[in-house]
């Protein structure tokens, strides 16, 4: 059995990216097409608290498959296909767990390029999602949803352990996820702030590889942004309740029993942590659409529920940054209407 290390061992992150990005594009139309919708998302001015700080949010609903996850398989896959060398692809095997974006997002991208997927999730996924992994050809491993969401990720890593014949992008520890945020995320950040300092950075914690990644971009210019991550009321960041089967809004939460995401114990005493409940993210997602039209998922309804918290302590010269991850799935606006 191969030694994978545990989710809560202390980590250390190198920002080095050893892929060869123009090579791997060249040699691999996918990744080229995906590569060429990927990113440069619009940063958009959204619904703020008056007299508070005006809002901005990332549209990363823009992306190839229509999430902000969209980077970060981009990221893995392109780094286990390097790693692979010149083996056929075809030979190549990829297991992941996924809240269901992720899994989408490497679904379409190991499609394309003939790379063999297996997914862990949630009994709780949407009927949508599995679908579209059906039609990509992926294979899918169903979790008790009541044992929460640590017990999918334990689930992949035991599968990963016994074969060896797997590779586990494994991407709450994956150096790609992080630098691809900091190298892409935070990067189209700064240059769509034209020099503008914002004050704050709001992002909910996944993996946290948004939060961090990006936070690290900002802080490059900006040493003085505040880093706010936001999880569920159901099962907050480090919370040491055991894990749950609530419904939770979509792509984030705590793991409970005390475990914390690996990339933000890099900035352990320097992320502010907010709570929103998954009934508080579907009323703003109604609301939201009802003042812009546009429809955000429920992870962006908790950043902009957090960044209008944070905006209406400060003064409308301050600026609040987010993500809007995505624009929700059929289900979650099923239950709004």
């Amino acid at each position: 059995m191969k030694h994978i290390e545990a989710l809560d061992a202390p980590y250390e992150f190198t920002p080095d990216d050893p892929v060869d990005h123009a090579a791997l594009q060249a040699a691999h139309p996918a990744f080229a097409d995906f590569a060429a919708k990927l990113g440069n998302t619009s940063l958009i001015a959204v619904p703020g608290p008056p007299g508070g700080a005006q809002v901005l949010a990332k549209c990363e609903w823009e992306n190839p498959s229509g999430s902000v996850k969209d980077r970060v398989a981009y990221a893995m896959l392109a780094r286990a296909v390097h790693e692979h060398g010149d083996l056929p692809l075809t030979r190549l095997s990829v297991l992941e767990y996924s809240g269901g974006t992720l899994a989408r997002s490497l679904a379409r991208l190991c499609a394309g390029l003939g790379v063999r997927a297996r997914f862990v999730l949630s009994s709780a996924s949407p009927r949508s999602l599995l679908d579209d992994l059906a039609a990509d050809g992926a294979s899918v491993v169903l979790v008790d949803k009541d044992a929460g969401f640590i017990a999918v990720i334990r689930t992949a890593l035991d599968l990963a352990a016994r074969d060896p014949g797997v590779r586990l992008l494994y991407q709450h520890r994956n150096p790609a996820n992080l630098a691809m945020h900091q190298r892409t995320t935070g990067a189209e950040l700064l240059g769509q702030l034209a020099g503008r300092a914002p004050a704050a950075w709001v992002a909910s914690i996944g993996t946290g590889g948004t939060l961090i990644g990006t936070l690290r971009a900002l802080r490059e210019r900006h040493p003085d942004v505040r880093a706010i991550g936001v999880t569920p009321d159901e099962l907050p960041y480090g919370s040491p309740e055991p894990p749950n089967g609530l419904p939770k809004y979509a792509g984030s939460g705590g793991f409970g029993d005390g475990i914390r995401q690996p990339f933000v114990t890099l900035h352990e005493h320097e992320v502010e942590h907010h709570t929103v409940s998954y009934p508080q993210c579907l009323t703003a997602m109604a609301d939201f659409h009802e003042r812009t039209g546009l429809r955000i998922g429920s992870s962006a309804a908790a950043n902009w529920l957090i960044s209008c918290r944070i905006a209406a302590g400060l003064t409308p010269a301050e600026t609040v940054v987010t993500v809007f991850p995505d624009a929700g799935t059929p289900e979650e606006w099923r239950r709004i209407s």
